[in-house]
């Protein structure tokens, strides 16, 4: 754990002090853009066909389901992390897919999550949590609580209660950049998530701010 932790920790070095030329994973929210429930029904099996050589070229890495509701019937809506060099390239690889083609579904938001690190299989209700940095900080109070809060990660990952995690860089005032994390919890409801979120040092301490948002099911794809 602490041979992990450490190299965790140069890691975060180095991604305060490198420029990224690779690509990085985006979270992608839909929303239905049709109250035509047949429309939906009839395209279903052309837009999971098309959706599911995404799935094969690698560039999608994690997928939700949730059920949503289109004049009275029940339909499944994703969410889901593709790989991509920028914001417009997630919404030009989905412009061929049949259900955008057709103005069926749109993209509600595209949000850089950044690299992942953590990763875990598991079928359960899912919570992103995000954190936010409250400006501006202290580099080194900002140090120990990162190494806390990321053992706690690593902690939550091997038993289950985090399935994803992923870190990216939050800009700050000034030329303040501050390594930043977004993770993937399951929990009982909405509740049982905010209770975890407490537990973490950089909210316990005042020091971040989170939101947290419903994903749903997460498929093994």
């Amino acid at each position: 754990m602490f041979k992990f932790i450490k190299l965790l920790t140069l890691s975060l070095g180095l991604l305060m002090t490198t420029t990224f030329a690779h690509s990085a994973a985006y979270s992608v929210n839909l929303e239905w853009k049709t109250d035509d429930d047949q429309v939906i029904f009839e395209g279903m099996n052309a837009q999971r066909a098309a959706f599911s050589r995404l799935v094969e070229e690698g560039v999608i890495h994690d997928l939700y389901v949730r059920h949503s509701t289109v004049n009275d019937k029940q339909f499944p809506i994703i969410y889901f992390v593709m790989e991509a060099d920028s914001a417009d390239q997630v919404l030009k690889r989905l412009e061929p897919l049949p259900f955008f083609e057709n103005n069926v579904v749109s993209v509600s938001q595209v949000h850089k999550l950044g690299a992942k690190w953590l990763d875990k299989e598991i079928v359960h209700n899912n919570y992103v949590l995000e954190l936010t940095w409250k400006a501006p900080q202290q580099k080194l109070l900002v140090d120990q609580i990162l190494g806390l809060d990321l053992q706690k990660v690593v902690s939550w990952n091997a038993i289950g209660t985090v399935t994803s995690a992923y870190l990216d860089i939050q800009q700050l005032e000034g030329d303040l950049k501050l390594p930043t994390y977004s993770i993937v919890i399951q929990a009982k409801d909405e509740e049982h998530a905010e209770e975890i979120a407490q537990e973490l040092e950089a909210v316990k301490s005042g020091n971040a701010s989170y939101t947290i948002m419903y994903l749903g099911y997460k498929l093994n794809i």
